[in-house]
């Protein structure tokens, strides 16, 4: 199973006063907290224009802007780019404000990938978590609809895909695992989670 590992750090994070991406938690940018989770394999980051000069600075290779086309358009922008610029099976896509995501959890995520689902999305605390889930290739012409009639929510393209959701139990997750960082305030002083 060919997996590409998809960070969207391309957000404008107006709650946090400044790029997630590159704030410092625990002396390295939170991007590479979860870059350090991921699946092995390819990763790529799908960033906004401002954070270009951060992540050349830091060595990553593989730095896009959402496709001119679709620039603005939010998460759904982020993985239309990602799979048109990156052929792949499966993308695992993971949104880089969340520091405390497991690569257990990853692992344990592609585990359910098959021929009958087009996305595998975890469901926390009743939440489904579609920013930190895995798409099939075969999903793309739907991302491409869903973007062409402005239906930017991820939750548009869930409807229209086969969707395996993969509760919190089967996960075996962490308590925090998947919380999102949208304040300073979001992130332990202590690095405790």
């Amino acid at each position: 199973m060919h997996v590409v590992n998809v960070i969207l750090a391309g957000g404008a994070s107006r709650r946090f006063g400044e790029p997630k991406a590159s704030h410092m938690y625990q002396g390295k940018p939170l991007y590479e907290h979860v870059k350090e989770q991921l699946l092995e394999g390819q990763t790529v980051i799908i960033s906004h224009p401002s954070l270009l000069p951060f992540f050349k600075a830091r060595g990553e290779q593989s730095v896009w802007l959402d496709d001119e086309e679709v620039r603005g358009c939010g998460p759904l922008a982020g993985i239309y780019t990602a799979m048109q610029k990156q052929e792949a099976e499966w993308y695992l896509v993971m949104a880089c404000d969340m520091p405390f995501i497991r690569k257990e959890t990853a692992e344990v995520l592609s585990s359910y990938c098959s021929e009958h689902a087009d996305a595998i999305i975890p469901l926390v605390q009743g939440r489904l978590q579609p920013l930190s889930a895995l798409y099939h290739r075969r999903s793309l012409p739907f991302i491409r609809a869903c973007l062409k009639e402005n239906q930017f929510a991820v939750k548009d393209l869930l409807q229209k895909l086969q969707v395996r959701i993969v509760s919190e139990e089967e996960l075996n997750v962490t308590s925090n695992e998947f919380r999102n960082i949208n304040k300073r305030s979001d992130l332990p002083e202590n690095g405790m989670i």
